[in-house]
């Protein structure tokens, strides 16, 4: 399908919500959502780690909705349960499967989590679903960091086999140009609420990590760039954050993803720059970009979702 048989309803942003960043707060923490009634599952993964999906349960054969949430967010986050909520309304089923060490719970390995792991999504899609009796057709969802994940997937994994449709939304797919443009301006208070949640996970799990000098540097990083440096990087195996920001960035996938995908964002994302967004369709990605709408954000004047029907809107063509 090309982008001229897809054609959403436009988006009239509040008025009310000036820039990205007061579109991204509102939807973020001040938009009323009521939370699922969620049916959690504790997975065992392949490799001795421990991670929660969240259910949301439909008629058997329905659709099924898989959503990948973003850095340090979960099945509560409000677009979790937007998404979540419209999948209950319809009838269908819907999981958020939580990246290591998020939801509550956490992992058992030194590792969390970054924005080219793909390994857990593939083993829910291609191996618990099936497990479960579940083998209709899926339809993926990844936002901010974990729409970045979903690109791996998508690109090197079997996703043409298991995969209707998918939505990357508001997803960095340069991670160093986001990790620049972070480190600028307000965007810097992004950086802090990250920093201090990975702080606490790191206490909780400074045993298994085993670098006493790693709480120093964390406390002490201002931007992506130190963050990365300091944590990300050393406990998944790269050598600095240019490393892993030059191995993981996903918009080297996205002509190798297999089946039909909608890029959605914002060019006044606060986390990622407009210039890093693919601004034409590239093979099986089509590219949706509005003025305005912020991270994850796109609340119109009436203080709803314009993000929720066009991303059912899009699967329903599928």
């Amino acid at each position: 399908m090309s982008m001229e048989k897809y054609l959403p309803a436009p988006f009239e942003a509040a008025s009310w919500l000036p820039n990205g960043h007061f579109q991204s707060v509102f939807a973020s923490l001040l938009m009323p959502v009521k939370l699922p009634d969620y049916r959690r599952e504790i997975l065992n993964l392949p490799d001795g780690d421990i991670t929660a999906a969240d259910w949301v349960d439909g008629e058997s054969d329905a659709p099924l909705v898989v959503l990948i949430h973003g850095m340090e967010g979960s099945s509560d986050s409000r677009y979790a349960r937007l998404l979540m909520n419209e999948c209950r309304a319809r009838g269908w089923r819907g999981v958020v499967l939580h990246m290591r060490s998020c939801g509550g719970i956490m992992n058992k390995k030194k590792q969390f989590y970054h924005g080219g792991f793909y390994q857990d999504i593939e083993y829910f899609i291609d191996t618990r679903l099936p497990d479960l009796g579940m083998n209709q057709p899926v339809y993926l969802l990844g936002v901010s960091l974990g729409g970045s994940q979903i690109v791996h997937y998508l690109a090197k994994g079997n996703a043409r086999e298991r995969v209707r449709a998918s939505i990357i939304i508001s997803a960095p797919l340069d991670l160093a140009a986001s990790a620049d443009f972070m480190s600028i301006g307000f965007s810097r208070q992004y950086v802090a609420k990250f920093r201090n949640s990975l702080l606490k996970k790191y206490y909780l799990k400074s045993h298994l990590i085993g670098d006493d000098t790693m709480a120093d540097k964390l406390i002490k990083a201002k931007t992506f760039w130190d963050l990365d440096n300091a944590g990300t990087a050393p406990i998944h195996g790269f050598r600095d954050a240019a490393h892993y920001y030059a191995e993981m960035s996903s918009k080297n996938c996205l002509k190798d993803i297999s089946v039909p995908t909608l890029y959605l964002a914002s060019r006044d994302d606060p986390f990622v720059p407009a210039a890093s967004m693919p601004h034409h369709s590239v093979g099986n990605v089509t590219s949706l970009l509005t003025k305005k709408g912020g991270h994850v954000g796109f609340v119109d004047h009436y203080g709803k979702s314009w993000m929720v029907p066009t991303v059912f809107n899009f699967l329903t063509k599928y």
